[in-house]
């Protein structure tokens, strides 16, 4: 009999060297994907191993903007992942974060062996136990076509019962549109291994792997995946805990900032918090937000996440090049796309996001160079007193 994808999986993690990661840009962070270059010719990151299950595997980098993703096909008799070696102490590091996409789901249900496909899985190992490994413990999270999201259970293959899902998403959620996914993985693994040493983990991860099957239902899937990284950020912890959906649009060119993010003390106010101030500009009659600069829109986010009370006011201005009445309408947008953009990705209520247009009254900069229209084209996020 073929033992599942998953339970092979744990073959591959029991004998593999773990890595810690030790050197970090950012404390609070500790990466997992590093998708900064296109892949070698056979489509495999650095740093990546491939586990061949069944079929021919098809893998592959896409680019989406300045970001590189894990593009992952399936013709409908592949089973097949990447995994990569990785030590973490998630009860210092809780939160794994990730964005991933479907564009083919195939005709899968993880609750039946006979249908278990999906168009991707993540899956997190803990410290191995037991014969070649086969008792390690490991969350999987299920993009599903019919089991219903929230579905919790353990694998119903020969030899997976440490290996326990999560379907976090499923045929009701948009095809092609990348979602963002933060998960307290201390949290989920003390629910679903209750049975093992009181949900406590007996040390930390030993890999992580993403995979794509489809040969039972022999159905085709196609996913991409990136961004995966642990984390304690109070920003990520707060969005995990909140259990709110995280659908960013397609947003995304946050080109050169100018002026910088500004945080300051209200005069006359010290019992209020520090204000904010960025300025987000926009290509030529565009309101597209790229993700390459997302440290200004993830910098409002932790302010409103900080500062439960406060609002901001989100002002988009244009050039002067068109009607009045176009550009109005066009600042309008791209005030909106900034305010979906916090909304959606970041769980920020709108209500706490002023959204207005300004159409090209109040420049920035001299409309008359082309160095000074770019400038014009922005969106003023700021509650700061003028």
């Amino acid at each position: 009999m073929k033992r599942s994808a998953a339970v092979i999986f744990l073959v591959f993690l029991a004998f593999s060297v773990v890595r810690a990661y030790d050197c970090l840009a950012n404390p609070g962070i500790i990466p997992v994907t590093n998708f900064t270059t296109p892949a070698p010719p056979a489509g495999i990151p650095e740093g990546w191993k491939l586990d061949k299950i069944a079929g021919q595997p098809l893998v592959n980098m896409q680019k989406d903007g300045e970001a590189f993703y894990l593009h992952l096909i399936s013709k409908g008799d592949s089973s097949f992942g990447l995994r990569k070696e990785a030590r973490v102490d998630v009860k210092k590091y809780p939160i794994l974060s990730w964005r991933w996409r479907v564009t083919v789901l195939p005709q899968g249900d993880v609750r039946k062996s006979a249908t278990d496909d999906q168009a991707v899985q993540v899956y997190v190992a803990f410290k191995e136990s037991g014969f070649m490994g086969l008792n390690t413990p490991v969350i999987g999270y299920i993009w599903d076509n019919y089991a219903p999201k929230g579905w919790t259970g353990r694998s119903p293959h020969t030899g997976g019962d440490k290996i326990r899902y999560i379907v976090l998403r499923n045929k009701s959620d948009n095809i092609g549109q990348w979602y963002t996914e933060k998960r307290n993985v201390y949290q989920d693994y003390k629910r679903l291994f209750a049975d093992i040493n009181g949900g406590e983990p007996q040390g930390s991860t030993t890999g992580l792997q993403i995979h794509i099957n489809s040969h039972h239902t022999k159905s085709p899937a196609e996913s991409m995946i990136g961004d995966i990284y642990f984390s304690n950020e109070p920003a990520d912890i707060t969005l995990a805990a909140s259990g709110a959906p995280l659908a960013p649009a397609k947003v995304a060119r946050i080109s050169a900032v100018k002026p910088p993010v500004i945080a300051k003390s209200r005069p006359g106010k010290t019992a209020l918090p520090d204000c904010f101030s960025a300025a987000i500009e926009f290509d030529t009659d565009s309101i597209i937000i790229e993700e390459n600069f997302q440290k200004e829109m993830q910098a409002a986010a932790d302010y409103l996440l900080q500062f439960r009370e406060e609002t901001l006011n989100v002002v988009g201005h244009t050039d002067n090049v068109g009607s009045e009445e176009y550009n109005l309408a066009l600042s309008r947008r791209r005030a909106q796309s900034v305010s979906n953009y916090l909304a959606e990705r970041f769980a920020i209520d709108p209500r706490r996001l002023k959204v207005q247009g300004e159409s090209s009254r109040n420049p920035a900069a001299d409309n008359n160079t082309p160095e000074g229209r770019r400038k014009n084209r922005n969106v003023q996020i700021s509650n700061c007193p003028e």
